[in-house]
């Protein structure tokens, strides 16, 4: 083993005397560990009377079994003139790396932008870096403007970013060149635990910045990803869109999505009672097959859980919650001659 990864709880495996001990105590620079022994019929571990020292000079006789603690998030990191530095000084050797910024970081790992041989302009590397095994892993040449969105998954080891590129070209038009602006590339880049990476290509321009993730409670780390693009490719040239559309991308299964419009910036509240997102904006609701635009939209403000609906007579009636179990419910009747009436009891 490294020196580097001795902490307490550690377990481990003496390569000289055969026996099993715990690390129970240390300092960063030495360890003291207790022997184990292991109750054949319980399984249960005891801690012993026999002990040794574990030290820089001496770890290579010691095979880790078992880590089970987490380790902390990394701090103290920067980069500096492209190098690592914790505390001051550089965190490590880090050979051929060209660092250019922290991305994000996780328990005993941070991942890096990095720039590395034969890159095309634009692009930077991702680079994961374990603290505790002192180990680089390079994942994905992706665009240098990449956005971290969030933290989701499961014990939320998931790190989500999204990328929008445009690119100026001179095209034809009515026998003069001009020079207009055209989609590029846009994705998704999802890093788990530092160790894969999903790359998920878009063939639409986004707004990044009204881009963003929502967790679902209680569903083992699944989100959802909604992103917002008010420009469409026509004829070969970038054009603003008639209204921004949404797309609302599932986690589990990024290949289908929904799709509906709506010119402004959206939320999304989960439902417990029904297992869907409501997305709102300041006159906009819509959840499952129910989607309304209306001004009475704004008078649910603070209401923000959905606990139930019905449905008769040509009448909608969903009803919402606040933390204090106040409630209000937003009515939509259907009439043959005068559309919709809408409004908020």
């Amino acid at each position: 083993m490294k020196i580097e990864r001795l902490r307490v709880g550690l377990e481990v495996f003496n390569k000289v005397d055969g026996k099993e001990y715990k690390v129970i105590e240390t300092d960063g620079i030495t360890g003291t560990a207790k022997e184990m022994s292991r109750d054949s019929v319980t399984g249960m571990i005891g801690i012993g009377n026999g002990e040794v020292t574990i030290t820089e000079k001496n770890a290579l006789a010691f095979r880790i079994l078992c880590d089970p603690e987490p380790y902390p998030v990394p701090e103290g990191y920067s980069v500096r003139d492209g190098v690592l530095i914790k505390d001051g000084k550089p965190a490590c050797v880090q050979g051929e790396f060209f660092f250019v910024k922290i991305l994000s970081t996780w328990s005993d790992g941070i991942l890096l932008a990095a720039k590395t041989k034969g890159l095309a302009d634009g692009d930077i590397t991702l680079v994961s870096y374990q603290v505790s095994r002192d180990y680089f892993r390079m994942l994905r040449v992706v665009s240098e403007n990449i956005v971290f969105l969030g933290r989701a998954g499961e014990n939320m080891t998931k790190a989500v970013f999204i990328f929008s590129n445009t690119e100026e070209k001179e095209i034809g038009i009515d026998g003069e060149k001009k020079t207009v602006r055209c989609f590029k590339k846009a994705a998704i880049v999802i890093v788990e635990d530092g160790t894969t990476c999903i790359y998920k290509n878009l063939n639409i321009p986004v707004m990044v910045k009204d881009c963003f993730i929502k967790k679902i409670p209680g569903r083992d780390g699944d989100f959802e990803v909604f992103l917002a693009s008010d420009e469409e490719e026509n004829d070969g040239m970038l054009v603003s869109r008639k209204e921004r559309i949404w797309m609302q991308l599932q986690s589990w299964d990024m290949n289908h999505f929904n799709i509906f419009s709506y010119g402004g910036s959206i939320r999304a509240d989960w439902s417990p009672a029904y297992l869907d997102f409501v997305i709102r904006g300041k006159d906009m609701l819509r959840i499952k097959d129910f989607a309304l635009t209306n001004p009475a939209v704004a008078k649910l403000e603070g209401y923000e859980t959905l606990i139930d609906i019905t449905k008769e007579n040509y009448t909608y009636k969903l009803t919402f919650s606040n933390e204090a179990y106040a409630f209000k419910t937003l009515v939509s009747q259907s009439t043959r001659d005068r559309g919709y009436i809408v409004t908020v009891e």
